[in-house]
């Protein structure tokens, strides 16, 4: 088809370098700047997202004929995994059915066309007003300048290809939704013609039901729970408004023609949003709060006709006053609770996260592999999305619409567990300029499904560095105590020549000249079954030597600072990366999260690629502090929370 032309129109500061190898002269000191940290925040930061880079489009519903499988041939009341109903369709005989059984059966799901859009070109082209719907963003009352949303994602679709038109273009004042609305026609059979001959179950001709997926980018973590309850190719689905969803370079975003009753059921939530706001004078007041952490004998935590305040905690991508959801929490902070958020920067999968997270609730913190995470919506839509969904919208708790929904709309659009939240929307970018009914933070665990072990990080714990099977390389692993002035051992002060330089060996070690302990003998802590010298060891004595102090986590650290510009400087073998590959037997360490072999299967969570089959990690690079290895010398995360304890 031929196409239209484009019209033309943080975390670490930087240490130094070690010392002089002959003249011991001394480096100069890290300069560590005042904090100007929010009361908000666990740390001192503030983000400055630009839209650079690339994001991807993909037109249309995604049939993904695996989780069809899977469905059709799984006890879907089995809430946990769908269990096989036969030996048939078991084709590895473990039990259960999924993706490894469907691709035996020779069901993958295809590959699909992936549109690239250039951030810098549709930057170009929007800033014309080629549609006469703004120069730029067509919500300027929701984004700075420079900043787009998914519907400016599709304004530009419209103008670059012949096989979309934009049609009946209602503004968010007219819709009285405060969104725009619209008519779309895709030309999906590509003749060159907009007809009902592009229909196929949904109007892709003159369709007023378009809606959108989404997906971020996870860059090398592949892991879903399943196509059943997990994204697979098609996206996270939502009921927000297209025009105030923030497009983050790198994700994915699909458009999709929806049943005429999905449409309906967005608009009655938005609908009630709507009222909400007015009865309020204009105020957004949430009727509930509640936060839940799950401890026994303990009721959650429920506040009642909340006032939301904008706090522009993101002014590098929203106008003042917008409110988000992270507002929420923030008022709820200033009417006295315990709220925290930290921030998530690229991870060490690859993952642009960029975002602040909430971190700690009334004296509860997230802790690895359990955390907060939060949602938003009407109460009766909160379980809208599930498995077995039945789309009772009719019934009381289903809100009393007057609507019933076809059987097979339902499964179409609805059946899916991980649907209308979005649940990695981060709070800081979620708009919620109207107030919702309902909102909740509740503490969930990835423990048992990733199969993690369980610690904090303070615990003790044996771990096998050897690479023989008899476990004759067994140390133990353990956060030591810091010293005080009182202990009376020689605390390093400022005037160390090396302050600041993390790895004592660096400066300290046979090739250069020793200071203290008789020579080269330095202390080993062989009592845990270490041979070599470990500089958190060494600060059991002297001291953290200046390491800045933590921010409220407790392992895992590696997930943050494993990238290029979070990388800890000056920490062996921890501060390098090195390829890891299964031919080699590499990417054993845990297998639980990435190659599952595990006999429990409530463990059986196995990593798959961007179109949801089963694919297996074969090469890889990764810190030596990761899923697949460990540091003997700074291993994570005892030797970080030894060095780095938190404040407060």
């Amino acid at each position: 088809m031929m196409m239209k032309k484009l019209l033309t129109s943080v975390l670490l500061i930087g240490l130094v370098t070690g010392c002089d190898s002959d003249s011991g002269s001394t480096p100069e000191k890290p300069v560590v700047p005042e904090s100007g940290k929010s009361k908000y925040l666990t740390m001192d930061i503030k983000p400055a997202a630009k839209f650079t880079g690339e994001f991807y489009v993909k037109l249309g519903r995604y049939d993904d004929p695996v989780t069809h499988w899977i469905h059709d041939n799984s006890d879907l009341d089995n809430k946990d995994r769908p269990k096989a109903d036969g030996p048939d369709v078991d084709f590895n005989n473990d039990g259960w059915i999924d993706e490894r059984d469907a691709h035996a059966a020779g069901v993958y799901n295809p590959e699909e066309v992936t549109i690239k859009i250039d951030a810098a070109q549709m930057h170009q082209l929007l800033m014309t007003n080629p549609d006469g719907l703004g120069a730029g963003t067509a919500r300027p009352d929701i984004f700075v300048p420079g900043h787009y949303s998914v519907f400016d994602a599709l304004r530009y679709l419209a103008l670059t290809r012949d096989d979309l038109k934009l049609d009946a273009i209602t503004s968010p004042e007219e819709s009285g939704r405060d969104t725009y609305e619209f008519v779309l026609s895709w030309d999906s059979n590509g003749d060159g013609v907009f007809d009902e001959q592009d229909n196929d179950v949904y109007a892709n001709f003159q369709g007023k039901d378009w809606h959108f997926r989404s997906k971020y980018d996870g860059g090398e973590f592949r892991k879903i729970d399943s196509t059943i309850s997990g994204i697979g190719p098609q996206g996270e689905l939502t009921y927000s408004r297209m025009d105030q969803f923030w497009i983050q370079p790198g994700m994915t975003i699909r458009f999709q023609p929806f049943s005429p009753e999905m449409t309906a059921r967005r608009r009655w939530a938005q609908d009630r949003e709507m009222a909400r706001f007015e009865e309020a004078g204009g105020k957004v007041i949430v009727p509930t709060l509640m936060f839940n952490n799950f401890k026994e004998n303990e009721q959650p935590k429920v506040i009642s006709n909340l006032e939301v305040t904008a706090h522009n905690m993101r002014p590098d991508i929203f106008q003042p006053g917008v409110i988000t959801k992270m507002d929420v929490f923030l008022s709820a902070a200033d009417a006295g609770q315990d709220i925290l958020f930290n921030y998530w920067p690229t991870l060490s999968t690859g993952a642009k996260i960029e975002h602040f997270a909430l971190f700690r609730v009334n004296g509860v913190a997230s802790d690895v592999g359990r955390g907060w995470t939060t949602g938003y919506g009407e109460k009766a839509i909160i379980k809208d999305f599930t498995r077995n969904s039945r789309c009772d919208f009719s019934s009381p708790e289903g809100g009393n619409m007057d609507l019933v929904v076809d059987p097979e709309h339902c499964r179409i659009d609805w059946r899916t567990n991980f649907g209308g939240w979005a649940v990695h929307v981060m709070s800081d970018v979620w708009v919620m300029n109207q107030p919702v009914e309902y909102v909740y933070a509740e503490i969930k665990s990835h423990y048992k499904v990733w199969g993690m072990p369980e610690y904090s990080g303070k615990e003790i714990m044996e771990r096998d560095f050897s690479k023989a099977e008899d476990g004759s390389d067994i140390m133990t692993l353990q956060v030591f105590e810091l010293p005080s002035e009182q202990d009376g051992t020689p605390l390093l002060r400022e005037t160390h020549f090396g302050w600041g330089i993390a790895d004592c060996t660096e400066c300290h070690n046979e090739q250069k000249q020793p200071q203290g302990h008789g020579g080269h003998n330095w202390p080993v802590n062989s009592s845990d079954g270490f041979d070599e010298t470990q500089p958190y060891y060494c600060a059991t004595c002297h001291g953290s030597n200046g390491a800045p102090a933590g921010h409220g986590e407790t392992a895992r650290c590696f997930w943050c600072h494993d990238t290029k510009e979070n990388r800890p400087l000056h920490h062996g073998d921890a501060s390098t990366q090195r390829r890891y590959q299964a031919s080699k037997g590499e990417v054993k360490s845990n297998p639980y999260i990435y190659n599952t072999n595990s006999p429990k299967k409530e463990l059986n969570a196995l990593p798959r690629d961007s179109m949801g089959n089963y694919e297996e990690y074969t090469d890889l690079m990764s810190s030596v502090n990761s899923d697949w290895d460990m540091s003997r010398v700074f291993p994570d995360p005892y030797s970080c929370m030894t060095c780095h304890p938190s404040q407060g």
